[in-house]
């Protein structure tokens, strides 16, 4: 009965404290300063992107995307549109995705034009070395389309010419998923070279807002000579900063192909430059009335000499980071390391296959809380030895229970001579206490992977069950705080920690059934 009393009062202190925690120290945002938006310009080092000013009147995404010449794009997983001012893909819906269960809520909206209240882009471009004289396209540049829908059988091309006879184009494809193969193309029909350079960046205008939870992240993610580098918008802020004499290494690096972007729980944006292509990586933070964060490259320094011309590849992802698409792209694409977009966590090596195995349930059961079950009954079949061996240790520790007690009775002042006493009795009848935590410290790496799997892949994204479980990756909508769905209320994030479902309180009923079963702790 102490036991019981310890670890209830065990639990009820562990709530207090995170309550307390959360009431009193808040996660304060951190406040940058005030920074110049312009940077100087290096060749091949760095990017001047558009500019991110404070517009003084927030529009929607249909205004702004009526006001302007473009490109529409649809297969069947995404739908937008390119801004033919600037050739910006700036317009983005993910069609298989909407915001909430209800029949007429909105699809996922990813991409954002600039004007509406959380801006967020693809720019594409060419930039000069300091002291050449060429005219280049900018993000003011208005380009021809010749043809205004981009699908996965009819690729687009968007061309401009400058006064010297140099013609620029940037074609488009897309699959049937997120991907899209962009080449940029310079014609040099003058009398003269030019030396440039192409540089490929995103942007995100404001601080997303975030779930903040520590086995999740979300912000900038990139693999860079085959090291996979996680930074949140705070990291970018502190240490990418523009206004910054000396910035982190991370923000400034060199690779060979690779990738890089920025990724949310479920969805991602990411620049795939080709494998054979040595880029110049770099990351930054400003703040000129609106915090803006990005991620780009710029390739090498090209000599187009008159009468040639240059075409310069390169890929974008841009969607829902679903675990057979991400592994499709690594294989047939030779994207490295691609399904590593996924949060795995430190257990990779366990959360992976964890994943792989939940995926090829599904693929049988057709339903991805009987696929976890399913994984659940594996596992414990796995055990199931260990657990055997267990359960016997156990029964041999409540045989000797009586013989316990008369030692302790026996030694009531002598502890040294009643430990001598038991480790002989535990000897000669082959008793192992410890034998009954094994099993715990296996399944313990091995349910939380389960538990960080759950939570960081789509795959359960508004998956129903039966019954009340409409959405698996959602809280039990049927909770304590609510009486079980009597009261129809939001809880509030303070009090989602205790409102626990019939399911837990159910799991936590048959172990303490369990325990009545198992002798006292030695």
């Amino acid at each position: 009965m102490n036991e019981q009393k310890n670890l209830y009062l065990a639990i009820g202190i562990s709530i207090a404290i995170i309550i307390f925690f959360q009431i009193l120290l808040p996660t304060q945002p951190i406040q940058p300063p005030t920074l110049e938006q312009n940077e100087t310009l290096e060749p091949a080092t760095s990017i001047d992107g558009q500019t991110s000013q404070l517009v003084e009147e927030i529009k929607s995404r249909d205004d702004v995307i009526n006001t302007t010449k473009r490109v529409s794009f649809k297969n069947s997983s995404i739908q937008g549109s390119i801004n033919l001012n600037g050739a910006i893909i700036d317009d983005l819906i993910l069609s298989k995705y909407k915001t909430s269960l209800e029949s007429n809520s909105d699809n996922i909206q990813l991409l954002l034009p600039d004007g509406t209240s959380n801006p967020y882009y693809i720019e594409t471009g060419w930039k000069e070395l300091k002291g050449t004289n060429i005219d280049l396209p900018n993000l003011e540049t208005e380009w021809e389309s010749d043809s205004l829908n981009l699908t996965p059988t009819n690729p687009v091309s968007l061309t401009w010419s400058n006064n010297q006879n140099v013609t620029f184009k940037i074609n488009y494809s897309i699959d049937d998923e997120y991907m899209f193969s962009i080449t940029q193309e310079i014609i040099n029909n003058s009398n003269n070279s030019i030396e440039v350079f192409p540089y490929r960046l995103i942007k995100r205008i404001n601080t997303p807002d975030t779930i903040n939870f520590f086995i999740l992240h979300e912000g900038l993610i990139s693999l860079v000579n085959d090291e996979l580098l996680e930074k949140n918008y705070d990291d970018i802020a502190e240490d990418c900063s523009s206004s910054l004499q000396t910035k982190k290494s991370f923000c400034d690096n060199k690779s060979q192909g690779g990738w890089l972007g920025f990724t949310d729980k479920y969805w991602m944006s990411a620049l795939i430059p080709d494998s054979d292509q040595s880029i110049n990586i770099n990351y930054r933070h400003a703040n000129n009335g609106r915090d803006s964060y990005r991620a780009g490259y710029v390739g090498q320094i090209y000599n187009i000499t008159p009468n040639n011309s240059l075409s310069y590849g390169g890929k974008l992802f841009v969607g829902a980071k679903k675990l057979n698409v991400l592994s499709a792209y690594d294989e047939k694409l030779s994207i490295p390391r691609f399904t590593d977009a996924i949060d795995w966590g430190w257990f990779s090596f366990l959360t992976k296959p964890v994943s792989y195995a939940i995926n090829w349930f599904y693929s049988y059961a057709g339903n991805f809380g009987l696929a976890i079950i399913a994984f659940t009954i594996l596992m414990r079949l796995i055990l199931f030895p260990l657990a055997q061996a267990s359960f016997k240790s156990m029964a041999k520790m409540k045989k000797l229970q009586p013989e316990m007690q008369r030692l302790k009775e026996t030694y009531p002042n002598d502890r040294q001579k009643m430990q001598q006493e038991l480790m002989a009795l535990y000897k000669k009848e082959g008793a192992n206490p410890v034998a009954g935590c094994l099993p715990i410290l296996v399944q313990i790496p091995i349910f939380f992977s389960l538990y960080k799997v759950l939570f960081v892949t789509i795959e359960m994204y508004h998956a129903p069950f039966y019954g009340w479980i409409h959405d698996l990756s959602a809280p039990d909508p049927l909770g304590l705080m609510t009486l079980f769905g009597i009261i129809p209320w939001d809880v509030p994030p303070l009090l989602s920690i205790i409102d626990i479902g019939i399911l837990p309180i159910f799991m936590g009923f048959t172990m303490w059934l369990q325990q009545k079963l198992n002798p006292a702790p030695a």
